[in-house]
């Protein structure tokens, strides 16, 4: 990668703000990572070009103070957060006036969105879903940052770009929950309590088809998206590039654990979660593993999504169409299965399950 791109990552401690920090400088970026905790990067990461900008972004004052350094800044991505529709809006309105104010060349602003976009999480929408799909009313997740950014982008010379995966898995030390985290517990737990590897929803989840995300493609595909010219103003839905059913995935999991894989079961895994904190607490305790937000995971797992369905299952497909990203060059692939039992693998070396 030319030495004239540097990166700025905002969210640089969460699930997709970690890996995209990891990504960038593997590939030899300078990297200011912006998060009020020093990101955490998995080893063999080199740290030479990585600096780490602590701000409240929620402080307009402050964002322009700390940002507003930054005059080399050439790529923005953007994977904050925030349960709040005004504050996200906010957040994204601080940065874009810091950046743009003082990083004259600034090439591009790239957005982490999800199938959300979509209304996925409102119950049963148009699958596959593509990117040229109409917004649908009451899912506006992503839609204001998107338009904000849109609007401030016309007649300048940068572009935006933007990449919609679903169900993003890994690890980021210190924000971990995600569908790989909440699985390898759930396994855990129920090797613990003597239980069987059931599957924690209806039969109708059991069967609906299923997309996710490598979070570490995700990044590499946010970074082709951002850099690529024929990409430029567009969006991309990005997963692994299979589409499964639990019903095959749910055996290949169950080994894992040394657990005998069973069918559907009523207790949904929101509902287990919460069943078993005191559980999880003394397997905690016996095993001295790695600090974990355990009371935040049933939350979680449930999400903006109302039962039976969850982040973790819907009783519809969710499947994003992957064509446009392979139209433009964008042929990665990674195997969901193979991809959550490696994930479950660095789990259990990070000390996160025993």
């Amino acid at each position: 990668m030319s030495p004239t791109h540097t990166a700025l990552v905002i969210g640089a401690t969460g699930v997709t703000g970690t890996p995209m920090v990891e990504e960038l400088l593997l590939a030899g970026w300078p990297v200011y990572a912006v998060s009020r905790r020093v990101p955490m990067l998995r080893a063999g990461v080199p740290l030479d070009k990585l600096r780490h900008v602590p701000v409240d972004l929620t402080d307009a004052p402050a964002s322009e103070a700390a940002l507003g350094r930054l005059t080399d800044v050439t790529h923005l991505f953007y994977c904050g957060n925030d349960p709040s529709p005004d504050v996200r809006l906010a957040l994204m309105r601080h940065v874009i006036d810091a950046v743009e104010a003082h990083a004259p060349g600034l090439a591009n602003v790239h957005l982490l969105q999800g199938t959300k976009y979509y209304g996925c999480h409102l119950g049963p929408f148009k699958v596959p879903a593509q990117e040229s799909d109409p917004r649908v009313p009451g899912a506006d997740f992503y839609y204001s940052e998107e338009d904000c950014v849109r609007e401030r982008q016309r007649g300048r010379r940068w572009t935006w770009t933007a990449t919609r995966p679903h169900s993003v898995c890994g690890y980021a030390r210190g924000n971990p929950l995600n569908l790989a985290v909440a699985l390898a517990i759930y396994g855990t737990l129920q090797r613990a309590i003597g239980g069987k590897f059931a599957f924690p929803a209806s039969q109708a989840c059991f069967d609906a088809r299923f997309n996710v995300a490598d979070s570490e493609l995700l990044a590499r595909a946010s970074i082709w998206s951002s850099t690529t010219p024929g990409c430029a103003n567009e969006a991309f839905n990005i997963n692994n590039g299979d589409v499964f059913h639990w019903r095959d995935l749910w055996p290949k999991l169950a080994g894992f654990f040394g657990l005998q894989s069973a069918g559907p079961q009523s207790q949904r895994l929101p509902e287990f979660l919460a069943e078993h904190e005191s559980t999880w607490r003394k397997l905690a305790d016996e095993h001295n593993l790695t600090p974990f937000p355990y009371e935040r995971i049933a939350r979680w797992a449930q999400g903006d999504y109302q039962p039976p369905h969850s982040r973790f299952a819907c009783e519809y497909d969710v499947v994003s169409d992957l064509t446009k990203a392979r139209q433009h060059g964008f042929a990665e692939h990674v195997d969901s299965a193979e991809m959550f039992l490696r994930l479950f693998a660095r789990l259990r070396g990070e000390r996160v399950i025993p």
